[in-house]
């Protein structure tokens, strides 16, 4: 895949997800307390798109990078999917379950490794420049447990530093616990699907 190609999709991706944030800031500007979050949020998705567009005006126009193409495909869905939500009305466990759903995704790990598969005579991109910010993160899943709503509280458990080094554990932890509740209480789940 062509270099500029990668980079304007991976451009226009980010740049819809911050106005998606930028959007949700406006919505919910009259409650201080989750006004912030979606401003730095908006904020971080301004960043990528300010890093990519550097990259793209130093990097080769014939050079290529290994194709995103598959890869962009479920992030665009997502993307459409939560853009179509926003136009309506949306409440704030809404618009934080749509922020948890786009955070999980692989949108930043996908500008990373297309920036580093360039390489080449560009200057190091700083590691946080699409790295997930810590304290970005942990202001979301405060907000997201004031305000989401328990199953955008489930949902977001990912998005924590300590659930994202042991994700595959923690999610089967997890389930065990809940079952195990459920069956204390003589309650089952209903099946998905």
């Amino acid at each position: 895949m062509r270099i500029h190609m990668a980079l304007d999709r991976l451009i226009e991706l980010e740049g819809r997800v911050a106005r998606l944030y930028t959007r949700f800031y406006r919505r919910f500007s009259d409650v201080p307390a989750v006004a912030g979050i979606w401003w730095e949020m908006a904020l971080d998705e301004h960043e990528h798109v300010g890093v990519l567009t550097m990259v793209k005006e130093l990097a080769d126009r014939k050079g290529q990078v290994p194709d995103i193409q598959g890869r962009l495909r479920p992030l665009q869905a997502t993307i459409q999917a939560c853009e179509r939500t926003a136009a309506q009305t949306v409440t704030l466990s809404q618009a934080l379950a749509m922020a948890v759903r786009l955070e999980r995704s692989e949108l930043d790990q996908l500008g990373r490794e297309t920036v580093r598969a360039i390489g080449g005579d560009l200057p190091p991109i700083p590691r946080s420049a699409f790295a997930p910010h810590e304290a970005h993160l942990e202001r979301l899943m405060r907000t997201v447990r004031k305000f989401g709503g328990e199953e955008v509280v489930r949902e977001a458990w990912d998005l924590r530093p300590e659930a994202r080094s042991t994700a595959g554990q923690s999610v089967r932890v997890a389930r065990a616990a809940a079952a195990r509740e459920r069956k204390r209480k003589g309650s089952t789940r209903p099946k998905r699907g």
